[in-house]
């Protein structure tokens, strides 16, 4: 029988490419041995095995449906959201979490220099009690960004910045200008117009953050008092759910010159450009009334975002640290996941040992991340990400190019045993750098996994692992493993 010519022993990985995987882990151990159970059990009773694979296939096919219906159904329609107003117990939560997240990167990474991420989180009580206030003005190109801040320059107790010009083809640029926006205790954007589409989304980024705007319209001058009556009223349409009208304001921080003709004595004409006065409408009431009633608000703010942030950076650091450990661990499980499918000939029985292998991976990667799921969840994550990968396409994709890469070389096309290993090899890795992706955005999973978050995973690292060279070296490792025997090489 073949499955006696493909042993699998207990131990690691050995030299010459021979696989051996240590199993100490019940489901494990349970599912590959069921597996092989079954496939013994075949002999005796193919008819019922038959129905058996049916089941299977028609319980992930119905489930899958039945994924997919609910999808549709209870997907919600995105929408602008005002955010609550912040107080000071869900600043000093985000400083919690930040300094725990320090504090775990000091845990399992002792070598890790840590002293820069602790001065910055020492630093955060005090940013509550400035008494300056930093103002950033910000928007696309020429929309009047210097005038404006050499008009306001003079006001007590701000500092004002300007950032780089939105919306230019330089991403470091732009992400300058976002970064140095949402460091800002108040935010004064900028437009000449109605709201392009980029404008709209990089508002609703700052809103999102707890950012307070003044959105600004500037060389109002420039449109006759009909136009300007109609995008004024379509700006405030536009922005109501996110910006309170009263921080809508329109200016002409530079108008355009009017041109003056005089008469002279004797019959002649003298014309000239006259300078007209900046307007600034109601703003600097406005500005006056935001920086005196509503300045804690605007500092609970900025110390919530720079903790934030510095979390975030944190976990970066954090998230690198444990993806060096888990990428051995998805390695192991790949390799095994082959190696059951390789010598196990019933392709339906192929599921209950790539089920357990995936559920135990599934665990051992959540304790990484310390999320700690329990087996049961682990099994139910498993069977979400199978459902997923057939749902999404990726099972039949990944078969159908790893299948024609194989067919180069008939000496490595066995009865599609081969095809069978190192498909699933190939989908074990795709679960667990989906995972290690989706853990790294989740705080816990104590709720059941995000169905919309892991499939947008499974995607994005399905689409980043289908290179053609990626896929030719990825075989020839595998086939190292599955018949370490033979010398093959898969044809570029």
């Amino acid at each position: 029988m073949r499955p006696s010519r493909h042993s699998i022993e207990l131990g690691n990985v050995g030299e010459k490419g021979k696989m051996t995987v240590k199993l100490r882990k019940p489901i494990l151990l349970g599912g590959i041995s069921l597996s092989f159970g079954l496939w013994l059990w075949q002999n005796f009773g193919q008819s019922i095995l038959e129905v058996g694979e049916l089941s299977v296939v028609g319980a992930i096919a119905l489930g899958t449906g039945w994924w997919y219906v609910q999808q549709k159904l209870s997907k919600p329609q995105l929408s602008p959201t005002v955010l609550l107003p912040l107080n000071q117990e869900k600043v000093a939560k985000a400083i919690a979490l930040a300094q725990n997240t320090i504090t775990s990167l000091e845990i399992e990474a002792p070598a890790q220099d840590c002293c820069g991420l602790k001065q910055q989180l020492a630093a955060l009580p005090a940013l509550c009690k400035r008494q300056t206030l930093q103002i950033a003005v910000t928007g696309g190109k020429k929309v009047g960004k210097t005038t404006l801040i050499q008009l306001l320059e003079n006001a007590a107790n701000i500092c004002l910045v300007e950032t780089p010009a939105l919306f230019t083809a330089t991403d470091t640029q732009e992400k300058t200008a976002l970064k140095l926006a949402t460091a800002a205790d108040l935010v004064l954007f900028m437009v000449t117009g109605d709201l392009t589409e980029s404008e709209w989304q990089v508002l609703q980024q700052l809103v999102a953050e707890h950012q307070q705007i003044i959105l600004i319209l500037n060389k109002q001058d420039q449109y006759v008092p009909e136009e300007r009556a109609v995008i004024w009223q379509q700006l405030k349409s536009r922005v109501k759910e996110i910006i309170p009208a009263a921080n809508i304001v329109a200016i002409a921080a530079a108008p355009t010159g009017v041109k003056v003709r005089q008469h002279q004595i004797d019959g002649a004409t003298k014309e000239w450009m006259e300078k007209q006065g900046s307007e600034l409408g109601n703003l600097g009431d406005r500005l006056s009334e935001i920086l005196t009633k509503e300045k804690e608000q605007l500092l609970l703010g900025t110390t919530w975002r720079t903790a934030i942030k510095l979390e975030q950076e944190a976990k970066n650091i954090l998230n690198a640290v444990r993806k060096v450990r888990a990428l051995p661990m998805i390695e192991k499980y790949q390799w095994l996941a082959a190696i059951s499918t390789f010598a196990n000939p019933v392709a339906a029985l192929d599921l209950l040992a790539t089920a357990a292998i995936n559920t135990q991976m599934l665990v051992d990667l959540s304790g990484i991340y310390q999320q700690k799921l329990s087996l049961s969840q682990g099994q139910t994550g498993s069977v979400t990400i199978a459902k997923l990968m057939v749902q999404l396409g990726l099972v039949e994709l990944s078969t159908q190019t790893i299948g024609s890469i194989l067919k180069t070389n008939a000496i490595t096309y066995v009865a599609g045993a081969t095809v069978q290993g190192v498909s699933a090899a190939y989908l074990t890795r795709i679960a667990g750098l989906s995972l290690i992706e989706y853990f790294q955005e989740q705080e816990t999973c104590t709720e059941g996994f995000n169905l919309e978050k892991l499939g947008a995973k499974l995607q994005k690292v399905f689409q980043e692992n289908q290179r053609t060279a990626f896929l030719q070296g990825f075989i020839q490792q595998a086939l190292t493993k599955l018949t370490p025997n033979k010398n093959i090489m898969v044809d570029g």
